[in-house]
């Protein structure tokens, strides 16, 4: 059977990792797993995925241990159980399973789209399919928001300081008008309140700030036209330029290749 890193039907993304695991082990990956990356709205009352995610690249280990290795930071490995686990892993301290696993995650931690869930769920579809442990996905969200984006803003801040998220029961089902009174209810770092508030002047349907630590991101719902200018306004407002991210609302599930 052909490698799953010289498959030429495979994408080149899904391919580039298990080429990083064969070129690390000297052994072909027994598959790959893919899972997007998740933007947690409303405290999670509603959970979008965006087409930037997490992939991993292994094969079964038969120590029952977890040895995860990073393409973009290779020297940095983890094998779990363990009290010392580098940065990158965290989000998997929990995790237990035999699996070595390459692992690519394309969004920096704190940027607004869960990097650690995305991370979570494809070694979760690993460890199922290696290992035969059984995982339930998240279902994917319905949502109609035709014409209109989710504008994710990266401020790029990051602080060591804890966010505490405050309960928040949504009490309509506009959106836009949700996110911005769950902004409201919580309590927002001032890079936070200048997005929101920029947004919100430049037209956006509404605004919040998102929990994902250590970042302070922020999101808003934007008519599509209105995206460009509604960037501008938020990078005027801000001293650091902020990344952009930009969703348009629709399924974009899980898969495996093996």
């Amino acid at each position: 059977m052909m490698d799953i890193a010289d498959r030429p039907e495979i994408a080149p993304e899904l391919r580039l990792v298990p080429h990083a695991f064969r070129q690390t082990f000297g052994r072909p990956a027994e598959g790959v797993w893919y899972a997007p990356g998740v933007l947690n709205l409303l405290g999670g009352a509603v959970r979008v995925h965006a087409k930037w995610g997490a992939i991993v690249a292994g094969d079964r280990r038969e120590d029952g241990k977890l040895e995860l290795v990073s393409v973009n930071r290779p020297t940095e490995r983890a094998l779990l159980p363990s009290e010392e686990i580098p940065a990158w892993a965290k989000p998997l301290s929990g995790t237990t399973g035999g699996a070595t696993l390459m692992c690519s995650v394309d969004l920096p931690q704190g940027s607004g789209l869960s990097a650690g869930d995305a991370l979570r769920t494809a070694v979760g579809l690993a460890l199922r399919d290696l290992a035969g442990n059984t995982y339930a996905e998240p279902e994917t969200p319905d949502l109609d928001l035709q014409g209109q984006r989710l504008l994710v803003v990266d401020t790029r801040v990051r602080r060591q300081e804890p966010q505490e998220e405050r309960p928040y029961t949504p009490h309509t089902d506009d959106l836009g008008a949700a996110l911005t009174a769950y902004h409201h209810v919580q309590e927002p770092d001032p890079e936070q309140n200048a997005v929101v508030y920029a947004a919100l002047a430049a037209g956006a349907r509404g605004a919040s700030m998102l929990i994902d630590p250590p970042g302070r991101p922020a999101v808003a719902l934007v008519d599509a036209d209105l995206v460009p200018a509604v960037k501008k306004a938020i990078t005027k407002a801000v001293e650091v330029p902020p990344r952009y991210l930009t969703i348009v609302p629709r399924s974009l599930n899980s898969f495996s290749v093996s």
